[in-house]
């Protein structure tokens, strides 16, 4: 039987995402704002939804990708909103870095229409999107993960479960990417303290990533900064900040200290300053050899 699904939010991530599911068969409508980011859908085969409202009354399972918190909570509460067409049973698995208490918020919500909220952000860049090599961290009802696993499996390469609470799976995508950008200005720091000790970073990369640090993150970080390709971004530095301040919110919340995450968003604050918003948060590693 073929599989119907809806998708919402066609950016940089949600695209590619949404076309391994055309890939893969899936009879699928396609949301986004801006409605041009929809045609290269609609051309393969997708059908164009004008509203939220339209996901569920298409599909019994809706994902989303949005950029941030309001723009989730706007395909939810908005006019013409996602739950204005949900009926009981219905799944809208999320996929957007939020804060735990935005998914808190909006599961309470979900719950209240007899509607599944499962919490499932990835980790991979765009490209990783584009194979279907995504990790994935799901969390939510099991009855519900169960339904939406054939659909994410479509779009990732392992499912990670964190159990039954959704923003669990939130928590994780935060301290994951707050990971990852350590791993960033640490790189870039070691670089620029190489290059000044006629040390090429090119060979001291290689040397760390195939002895210390054989990670994914230090593998293509390090080419990144090393090349200096910074365009075009696979995450822009304004959504790294947020990111970090969702991190340190919660952290915050939690009676946590985080010194490590407030030196991170001073560099993410310093680098915005420098008109460089349409860059790719490693850009961040520029500063340390800029003498700041």
């Amino acid at each position: 039987m073929t599989l119907k699904a809806s998708f919402i939010g066609l950016g940089s991530m949600g695209s590619p995402m949404a076309l391994n599911l055309l890939k893969h068969g899936v009879e699928l409508g396609v949301y986004n704002r801006t409605k041009e980011k929809s045609i290269p859908l609609v051309e393969a085969g997708a059908k164009l939804l004008d509203h939220p409202s339209e996901a569920f009354k298409h599909a019994p399972i809706v994902l989303s990708m949005l950029a941030h918190d309001r723009a989730l909570e706007d395909i939810v509460e908005g006019i013409d909103g996602l739950l204005e067409g949900a009926s009981p049973g219905c799944i809208h698995i999320s996929s957007s870095t939020v804060g735990p208490a935005t998914t808190q918020k909006l599961a309470l919500k979900h719950k209240k229409k007899g509607v599944h909220f499962i919490a499932a952000p990835v980790f991979g860049r765009p490209e990783a999107a584009a194979r279907q090599e995504l990790w994935i961290c799901m969390s939510g009802d099991g009855a519900a993960k169960k339904r939406a696993e054939p659909l994410l499996n479509m779009i990732g390469k392992k499912i990670y479960d964190f159990g039954d609470k959704p923003e669990a799976a939130n928590a994780v995508k935060l301290a994951g990417n707050f990971m990852i950008l350590s791993a960033i200005e640490m790189l870039g720091e070691a670089f620029a303290f190489a290059q000044k000790n006629d040390v090429d970073p090119t060979q001291l990369h290689a040397f760390l990533t195939e002895t210390l640090f054989p990670s994914p993150v230090f593998l293509n970080y390090g080419k990144i900064i090393i090349q200096q390709k910074f365009s075009p971004a696979g995450l822009k530095l304004p959504l790294g900040l947020k990111d970090i301040n969702l991190f340190l919110d919660a952290a915050k919340s939690l009676d946590l200290n985080s010194p490590f995450a407030q030196a991170l968003q001073k560099q993410l604050l310093i680098s915005l300053d420098k008109g460089r918003e349409e860059m790719d948060w490693s850009a961040i590693s520029l500063l340390a050899s800029e003498g700041h």
